[in-house]
């Protein structure tokens, strides 16, 4: 929790939010006036909220804002004041909200005096249908009649077509500010929660619902009276209202199924007055304002009762709720108070009270001390609650008691364990969502993505838990922490979490899914994939039965055996078992789908490996449609996957897919998490031959920062943007080789991850241009691309890109025997790239290009020619209008094709003697490279070359060896010396 002054603004912020300018001028000058500490936080939170929206940044960043910030400029005057709707004169704004304006007025039409409160709709809502639905509701709403409700005055639609409302004004503050005001007791704070009860509970027997509870809608006058009021936007749930409809609800007091599918009834009421029972009594909310899903074992996902949340650092809290301090305040809400507004906010909504009513009678039972209706409590319980209301009668019964407390002493011995485990989860939880939590999920906190620091303090204080009586517990935190060590590398130390998470189980002869799968997946990660594979094997083995805890355990267990039958290379096996996965997962049914989208998402990577992108893609956007829902970041991963699997086919869209990730991962997850700049480098590759090196710089930084140099996620990112950010090829080769050597020694010498890397390794020594290539580079370079074809090929899929980069750079050096070689590998290539690819794909039309050149080195000069003839007369209008600035990834590829279609036309002409003609192909090769391409591209600087040379010298030559070894070019100019001249074509 952090400091008092700043959890006091956070709690005040909202409700500041949706005053009017006016209005905020107004409560700055009296908080100026009584609590300047209180002001000068909420003015450093508004200065935070100036530069992002308070949706993409967490609680814990705002509260680590600069404490000083300058008042808002008042706004001018509103255009309505003054002005008369019906028979009410508008004299003010009193505040703003969602719905529109609620503004201060008289009555002016002579009749009587009265002050009302009156609501014009925003213009941006009317609709036909709202409009009706809002008139239709007056006449109802007005038959409201409690002192504890605002009710219904009026209603009408005004000169412009938008609807109003006058309500009785109250002449009030909202209850948080009129509690905090006055260091209002827990005792008085419920007394007013039961008045907002009793008057909401009438209006729920009349068949409304009043749809957006909060603290600005709840007045409280000098007399202590609390009112209810902007009945505006409720409803009859009786009735229904008209479909798509959704009127504006406050998200953070909204109930889940008012939030997720618009349901709006009693139940909904009641959870966000549940909501405002948190916020009164101990300032905070049920749940995490961001969830953790899935990134901690431990789950937090339901609410957490009021004392759990209150810790240590929470005194001011404390001491404005009348308590000596947290300790106090910890007391006096725990047990009933506490049992009260968790069931208030349940999650489903059969779980809570079946009807405000019952909540307000439990509230009152609280008061009077006396057993509540949820939960009557042992008899010792309810028996120190008779006590405090009949001291005296009390004092008679003790004796009695004595002999009472022997008999339920082995009762009260079994509830007491039962709360020991339940208070130990909750313990645990709350240390996970305060260490781990934020930091995790979105990086936003001071502590980055799990760090070192962060880890090892969770650590530090999950030891100094009384934990000993509960070791499957105790087991599973330590399985938490195993994983997130194993996200920063660190293996070593995660196995040995592992292990002891093992043991405590061993010693307690239990068994946890959590653990078992732990050990799976660190023996996974280091590519140790045999033993993971048995184990898994094992842990299946040993399951029986058919209930629902079982089936997870097997799903659990045959997720891990998939990856490492991968590992091993038996990857039809492992297409089998996530099949298998995703049936077991089908059978679940309703309710388990991220699960779903989990194991869809696994079975498109092996998809996308094999090269059947259409399958794959099916699944990744099913994936996408499940998650999106229930876990945002679930779905961008899935949206990351279809990046790079269609980024296998080069389609035009890839950019915008790209661009979309990036988008998503920093709304989501901040600007400095390691998946947005894992986003931020896909987009540029994306954007090849123009990426951006100072962004590539950033999210290679940001990477560093979270995981360090040493990490295989770090170098798996720098070895596939290396050639942006490096100062010349040289320094390229260098951070490849450093990529490649971290890969090595933290996941050995096989596996994807090792393939990739070294796969550009070795495409990238054979492209060295001239002053920086040696022989020895080009013999490593095709060594390299030998080993990861070998890899792919051990893994079983396909290696069709580093075939035909292979291919290049026979063609590029090789002798004839190479060049005999490189046929070999190009009708392999061949057969293997139709199995996953159409014609129209890139990959295809490169290893067309390839065999074109191959004719050419094979010496089939005239047909190799002739097809490069035929690609260049079908671009004549793409090479008309190319331009390098609008060129997108696939475009570019097209265009070095046809570069390279130009020059070997040059070379066929010059060596039969058509000096003109050669020097035509050049121009134009030379012009439309400077357009397309760039002046410092390989195929712009080659053609160039060409150029110069046959101009000058009337040779060809080309020095970087982009097209024709030097000796195959020797040759050809001898042959084109030697031939007799003939007239051009």
């Amino acid at each position: 929790m952090t400091s008092d002054p700043k959890l006091r603004a956070l709690s005040v912020f909202d409700d500041y939010l949706d005053l009017s300018e006016p209005a905020q001028a107004r409560m700055r000058a009296d908080l100026q006036q009584r609590d300047p500490e209180l002001l000068a936080a909420l003015l450093s939170m508004l200065a935070a909220d100036s530069e992002a929206s308070l949706l993409d940044i967490a609680p814990t960043e705002l509260l680590a804002q600069a404490r000083s910030a300058e008042p808002a400029t008042p706004e001018p005057d509103d255009p309505r004041v003054g002005t008369r709707l019906g028979a009410w004169q508008i004299d003010g704004v009193i505040a703003e909200g969602g719905m529109g304006t609620v503004y201060a007025a008289h009555r002016a039409d002579g009749q009587y005096e009265q002050r009302a409160a009156l609501k014009c709709v925003r213009a941006t809502l009317a609709s036909p249908a709202l409009l009706q639905a809002f008139l239709s509701e007056r006449n109802y709403l007005a038959r409201l009649e409690h002192p504890g409700i605002a009710t219904l005055l009026d209603g009408g639609v005004g000169d412009d077509g938008h609807p109003w409302f006058a309500m009785r004004y109250v002449d009030g503050v909202a209850v948080d500010l009129w509690c905090d005001r006055r260091n209002a007791s827990v005792s008085e704070r419920v007394d007013l929660l039961i008045q907002v009860c009793e008057a909401l509970s009438y209006a729920h027997a009349q068949g409304i619902v009043h749809r957006d509870i909060k603290p600005s809608n709840v007045l409280v006058d000098a007399d202590g009276r609390a009112h209810l009021v902007d009945f505006g936007i409720s409803s009859q749930f009786g009735g229904g209202e008209a479909p798509g409809e959704h009127i504006a609800i406050t998200p953070d007091y909204a109930a889940p199924e008012a939030r997720e599918h618009g349901v709006h009834a009693p139940a909904a009421d009641q959870y966000a007055l549940g909501v405002l029972t948190y916020r009164l009594l101990c300032a905070q909310w049920p749940l995490p304002l961001h969830r953790l899903r899935n990134l901690i074992a431990v789950s937090i996902s339901e609410p957490m009762p009021m004392d759990r949340l209150i810790d240590d650092d929470a005194q001011a809290v404390a001491r404005q709720r009348g308590a000596r301090d947290a300790a106090a305040l910890r007391r006096e809400l725990a047990g009933d108070l506490s049992a009260i507004a968790l069931m208030a906010v349940a999650s489903q909504p059969q779980d809570r009270y079946a009807s405000v009513k019952e909540f307000a009678q439990d509230l009152r039972r609280w008061r009077e001390h006396r057993p509540l209706g949820i939960r009557p409590g042992s008899r010792w319980s309810r028996m120190r609650k008779w006590r405090r209301r009949n001291p005296v009668a009390a004092l008679l019964g003790t004796t009695l008691a004595l002999v009472m407390l022997a008999t339920l002493g082995l009762s009260l011995w079994q509830q007491q364990r039962s709360a020991r485990a339940r208070a130990a989860t909750q313990t645990v939880s709350q240390l996970f969502a305060s260490t781990l939590g934020a930091a995790t999920l979105s990086g936003l906190g001071s502590t980055p993505f799990s760090s070192r620091a962060l880890l090892e303090k969770t650590e530090r204080e999950l030891a100094k838990l009384p934990l000993d009586d509960q070791p499957g517990l105790h087991a599973r935190s330590l399985a938490t922490l195993a994983r997130s060590y194993a996200v920063i590398g660190d293996y070593a130390h995660a196995e040995r979490l592992t292990d002891e998470a093992h043991r405590l189980l061993d010693r307690a002869g239990l068994d946890d899914t959590l653990v078992a799968s732990t050990r799976m997946a660190m023996l996974n990660t280091q590519t140790r994939y045999a033993q993971a594979r048995d184990l898994a094997n094992r842990q299946i083995e040993k399951l029986t039965g058919d209930d629902e805890p079982t089936r997870l355990a097997r799903i659990a267990y045959t997720a891990e055996l998939a990856k490492a039958q991968w590992g091993l290379g038996d990857t039809k096996i492992a297409s089998l078992t996530t099949d298998s996965l995703v049936e077991q997962v089908r059978v679940l049914g309703p309710g388990h789908e991220e699960l779903t989208a989990q194991a869809l998402l696994l079975r498109a990577a092996f998809l996308t490996r094999l090269m059947r992108a259409e399958q794959a893609e099916a699944d990744i956007r099913r994936a996408i449609a499940l998650a999106r829902p229930v876990n945002p970041v679930l779905a961008d991963d899935g949206l990351e996957q279809l990046v790079m699997t269609t980024s296998q086919r080069d389609p035009p869209e890839l950019m915008s897919l790209s661009e979309k990730l990036l988008r998503n991962r920093r709304a989501s997850l901040g600007e400095m998490h390691p998946k947005t700049a894992q986003a931020r480098i896909r987009l540029a590759l994306s954007r090849y031959p123009r990426p951006s090196r100072d962004e590539v710089e950033k999210a290679l930084a940001s990477m560093e920062a979270t995981y360090g140099r040493d990490h295989p996620e770090y170098a798996s990112a720098l070895g596939a943007s290396s050639w942006i950010i490096a100062r010349d090829p040289r320094d390229n080769i260098n951070l490849l080789r450093r990529a490649l050597a971290t890969v090595e020694a933290t996941l050995g010498q096989h596996g994807a991850v090792n393939a990739s890397v070294k796969g550009n390794l070795g495409k990238d020594l054979i492209h060295l241009p001239p002053p920086w290539r040696t022989d020895a580079d080009i013999r490593d370079g095709i060594v390299f691309l030998q080993q990861t074809i070998e890899e792919r090929d051990r893994m079983g899929v396909p290696a069709v890109t580093d075939r035909s980069q292979l291919i290049l750079g026979l063609l590029r050096y090789g002798d004839e025997r190479q060049v005999a070689q490189a046929r070999t590998l190009l009708d392999i290539n061949r057969r293997q790239a139709l199995l996953y690819y159409s014609p129209q794909d890139g990959v295809m039309q490169r290893i067309d290009q390839l065999d074109d050149r191959l004719l050419f080195r094979e010496g089939k000069r005239e047909r190799a020619d002739a097809n490069f003839a035929r690609k260049i007369e079908a671009a004549r209008e793409f090479m008309r209008t190319a331009d390098a600035a609008r060129l997108s990834s696939h475009d570019s590829w097209r265009a070095n094709m046809l570069s390279q279609s130009l020059s070997y036309r040059a070379l066929y002409a010059h060596e039969h003697c058509r000096k003109d003609q050669a020097l035509a192909f050049l121009r134009e090769a030379v012009d439309f490279d400077r357009r397309a391409l760039g002046p410092g591209h390989d195929a712009t600087r080659s053609a160039m070359s060409y150029l110069d040379h046959l101009s000058r010298q009337g040779r060809m030559m080309d020095t970087t060896g982009f097209l024709l070894p030097v000796a195959e070019l020797d040759a050809l100019n001898r042959r084109a010396r030697a031939c007799a001249p003939q007239p051009s074509r």
